[in-house]
């Protein structure tokens, strides 16, 4: 164990979580819900660079969480129109990442995602297994961040 980790490390063997986006309207509430299971380290916003798949891998990798939640996104829908490329690398692209980070490091990984993955037409609730059809910038991302956390792997 290094010193970062008997740093994080719960007295009480109980795990660390590590709650990403901490700083949103989601996560804050995370944050909240979650203290009673255990330790919950929620960086603010900056200090893991969504942008930047070596400060993904990097903050997993000297943390070691036991679960990641990710609630970080790029979620300007409008924006997106404009900062496609972004808002794919923020909302596609380091969900991949992450996920492959916490695969190396033994973590679950719970991913949240957004209504905008469906295009709003069905008459009854939508269900999780339900197929996407995001009728926009914004919901494709968030779409194909769902796909690529579930099926990533270290490489």
């Amino acid at each position: 164990m290094t010193s970062s980790d008997q740093q994080l490390a719960d007295p009480g063997g109980r795990p660390l979580l590590l709650v990403l986006g901490g700083s949103g309207q989601l996560g804050r509430e995370l944050k909240r819900v979650l203290a009673p299971l255990g330790p919950v380290l929620a960086p603010p916003r900056g200090i893991v660079d969504f942008e930047s798949t070596d400060s993904i891998r990097r903050f997993v990798a000297d943390t070691r969480p036991t679960v990641i939640v990710n609630a970080a996104a790029y979620t300007d829908a409008d924006r997106a129109e404009s900062e496609r490329g972004k808002a794919f690398l923020i909302n596609a692209d380091a969900p991949k990442i992450l996920s492959e980070a916490a695969h190396r490091v033994g973590a679950g990984l719970i991913h949240y995602s957004t209504d905008y993955v469906f295009d709003g037409t069905k008459t009854e609730p939508y269900r999780e297994t339900d197929d996407a059809v995001p009728g926009n910038p914004y919901g494709r991302s968030s779409s194909r961040a769902n796909k690529r956390s579930k099926r990533a792997r270290p490489s």
